[in-house]
């Protein structure tokens, strides 16, 4: 039988189809696995530990221990795993095929300009690190500090660095159009905007409008841009915005439900509290609550004379700090999981072309093979 699509969707079943579109065999997933791909008839599930060949019968066929490698594919009845830069080949029953070093057969030169914008990364992340530091140890010191100076010199050539930085970025293009288009256009215009902002801080008629001070936070800001210089920073980064839509509705109701209590709270405790005597001084007295910070003495002072007003308490400590607050930590957690998922999903998208243009050359060299057998001698 030929397996044209299993359905892993429903009550945890597996749902295989033959050809015609009609339900050959529904298993139960005793695997506790999440389905890879199939070839004609097994398909490949993904566990903890490692990968299990199926049969249509539900029985396992092979295994594949995940240590080894990462699945790749299932093309022609063979499955394609990644093993440390190796493309190697397995039939249903996990037992290898063919093994093909994808290094050698896709050279990838490195050329002086990849050298450079290699370097030239680096350079700009250590520099990054170097002007975080500075930042730190320029609050200890005294304005009038020698190495304070020497420190505040250093920042202000770092962010003329970042500006020639950026040039070189924007005009050593072939289009200067791709700066704001090609896949990195998010942290190009995020770097722009932070080393824009900074700039203005060289600008000292700024400080009659704004003031020094403002001029001095402009000029932390350039800090931002270790966000951009490190990978493991793009991703917590990417996790965050990838969760502000869930987050926002979390915070408004959040708002909602502090807007209820704090009309319950002045209409109740009003007139024995400073701390609940009107709704935007509730709204504050809330957050505190919510963050735990000695609520438990304002509930013994009004309890003194509302005796079941713990009620009130408990409730919103239970939903506000407990409850919303992990389900943020949860939404946080869930979005950095899709954004690894999305990574993985990428290198396996990479690696797949990479298979892709090998069966294409090995097809080639059997194609001039045959030629030159049937070629008279």
């Amino acid at each position: 039988m030929k397996i044209s699509y299993i359905d892993t969707a429903e009550n945890g079943k597996i749902k295989i189809y033959d050809q015609n579109g009609k339900i050959k065999n529904v298993l139960d997933n005793p695997y506790n696995g999440v389905l890879k791909g199939f070839g004609n008839d097994f398909f490949v599930m993904e566990t903890q530990e490692n990968y299990l060949s199926i049969g249509v019968d539900g029985k396992i066929k092979g295994r594949y221990f995940k240590e080894l490698g990462t699945m790749v594919s299932i093309k022609n009845g063979e499955i394609i795993f990644s093993e440390h830069g190796h493309a190697a080949f397995y039939d249903s029953r996990m037992q290898k095929l063919s093994c093909v070093k994808l290094s050698d057969e896709l050279p990838q030169k490195e050329t002086l300009k990849d050298k450079l914008i290699k370097h030239g990364d680096n350079f700009i992340t250590v520099l990054i690190v170097l002007n975080a530091i500075a930042a730190g140890a320029m609050t200890y010191l005294d304005n009038s500090s020698l190495l304070e100076y020497y420190l505040s010199v250093f920042c202000d050539v770092s962010i003329i660095i970042f500006i020639i930085e950026i040039l070189i970025r924007l005009f050593c293009r072939n289009k200067i159009s791709t700066f704001f288009t090609d896949e990195d256009r998010g942290w190009n215009i995020f770097d722009l905007i932070v080393t824009v902002i900074s700039l203005l801080s060289f600008f000292s008629g700024l400080e009659s409008f704004i003031g020094a001070r403002a001029i001095r936070i402009l000029r932390e800001l350039r800090l931002l841009r270790v966000v951009s210089g490190v990978d493991n920073m793009k991703r917590l980064f990417h996790a965050l915005v990838n969760a502000m839509p869930q987050i926002t509705w979390t915070a408004l109701f959040f708002v909602l439900l502090c807007y209820i209590y704090g009309i319950i709270g002045v209409e109740m405790f009003g007139s024995i509290s400073e701390k609940f005597s009107s709704l935007h001084v509730t709204f504050l007295t809330l957050v505190q609550i919510m963050t735990l910070d000695d609520w438990s003495a304002m509930n013994e002072e009004i309890m003194a004379v509302y005796p079941y007003a713990w009620i009130y308490f408990v409730s919103f400590v239970l939903v506000a700090a407990y409850i919303l607050v992990n389900l943020v930590v949860g939404i946080v957690v869930d979005s950095l999981n899709e954004v690894r998922t999305q990574e993985e999903l990428d290198k396996s998208d990479e690696l797949s072309r990479e298979i892709t243009k090998l069966e294409k050359q090995f097809d080639l060299v059997k194609k001039l093979l045959k030629d030159n057998q049937n070629q008279p001698v």
